[in-house]
């Protein structure tokens, strides 16, 4: 007989491939004649004892959906159970049922993926006699309900701004570090102007440590972020992944594949090196931010494009993973931004970009901090997924 008492709501994680689960339920008239009212498929296949046995039957034929509602009662109530959602099913009818039959009905996890949080479920039902009566199978999304967490305080948080010795990630690391943040200053080769900005921070009480890292390399990320959280006493929950090299400017046939694999390498593989480094201690915390540095605007660089794109994807992909475990991800995308004086782009190359921008003029590195700054704080709570650009009106590419 069907249970009537709610069991537990079980955790996805709880969830193992090739876990069972059975159902068993006799098949009465009034089962069927209750099904007939509902659905108002009266055919007299279902609801005439004479007319089904005419017609080579021995007496009623259940109606094949009401035995596929004993399968939403087994995914409902025991495999995955409550708070799960049939998505999708498959059903093959084999043997007709009848009143009296007593079904035996069984569900077995095939493959769980976890970024999904969905489940495969293989499905038989077998008669009193042992004979399959019906087979499938079918997607059950698990659903994750959070409680509702207030925000955390900016002084509370640890911020690892990867390529933040000098340009915008130095602006970044200022802007979070003045909010009350505790700022990891990363670099590779500007040791020097990593720690003397980490001193200006701490002229002004401001905690700031200069950390070395090679992004591209997945193992000396992960030892950076340990040598980070040893050393402030909690796991990074604000990530920005910043870090870039210059690409040189060309036409797709003069361009090889090495010069865009060196831009994913960064770009890319470096962002998604922090991201595993980082991700476990927000899951722990129940709470993180990652903010990608994009780009917006017109870009002659076809290596530049194209890893910014895909980081684009990932930004996306992250933000739809993990917004259920409290963690946004976003990303920001300045057009060409006005260095000081240290552009690499000529003179005429950043006048043109800034009268092609509707506000016609270049964003500052402060423009782009403000931005991360407004998304790492609780003024921002409700993005995640989004590209902003930071480009006096131009698109993100």
């Amino acid at each position: 007989m069907v249970t009537q008492e709610r069991p537990a709501i079980r955790k996805f994680e709880d969830l193992r491939v090739g876990e069972e689960a059975r159902l068993v339920h006799t098949i009465t008239a009034a089962d069927v004649d209750t099904f007939a009212r509902l659905s108002g498929d009266v055919n007299p296949l279902h609801m005439d004892d004479g007319y089904a046995r005419r017609n080579g039957f021995k007496g009623r034929v259940v109606h094949g959906v009401l035995l596929a509602s004993f399968v939403s009662t087994a995914v409902g109530m025991h495999l995955p159970g409550p708070g799960s959602l049939w998505t999708q099913q498959n059903f093959r009818w084999r043997l007709p049922v009848y009143i009296g039959d007593t079904l035996t009905v069984t569900l077995k996890i095939a493959f769980q993926s976890r970024g999904l949080r969905t489940v495969s479920i293989a499905l038989t039902a077998t008669n009193q006699s042992g004979a399959l009566v019906m087979e499938g199978e079918g997607a059950v999304k698990l659903l994750e309900e959070r409680a509702k967490q207030e925000g955390v305080p900016m002084n509370e948080r640890l911020a690892l701004i990867t390529g933040s010795a000098r340009g915008i990630g130095a602006a970044i690391a200022t802007a979070l570090a003045q909010s009350g943040a505790a700022v990891a200053v990363h670099y590779k080769s500007s040791g020097g102007e990593a720690a003397s900005l980490c001193q200006a921070l701490q002229a002004e009480g401001c905690n700031a440590f200069p950390i070395e890292a090679d992004i591209t390399d997945p193992e000396n990320v992960k030892a950076a972020v340990a040598q980070v959280r040893e050393r402030f006493g909690r796991p990074v929950d604000i990530l920005v992944n910043n870090a870039g090299s210059p690409s040189r400017a060309g036409a797709f046939l003069e361009t090889d594949w090495n010069a865009i694999q060196s831009s994913l390498d960064v770009h890319l593989k470096g962002s998604y090196n922090c991201c595993q480094a980082v991700l476990p201690g927000m899951l722990e915390r129940g709470s993180g931010i990652v903010v990608n540095i994009g780009f917006a605007g017109s870009a002659p660089q076809l290596p530049f494009t194209v890893a910014k794109s895909a980081l684009r994807g990932l930004t996306r992909s992250l933000a739809h993973e993990f917004g259920p475990k409290g963690i946004r991800v976003n990303m920001v995308s300045p057009g060409m931004v006005e260095l000081n004086g240290d552009s690499q782009a000529p003179e005429r190359i950043r006048k043109l970009q800034a009268m092609q921008a509707p506000l016609r003029k270049l964003c500052q590195p402060e423009d782009v901090a403000q931005s991360v700054l407004f998304l790492c704080s609780d003024a921002g709570r409700l993005i995640t997924g989004a590209d902003i650009p930071v480009a006096g009106g131009l698109n993100p590419v």
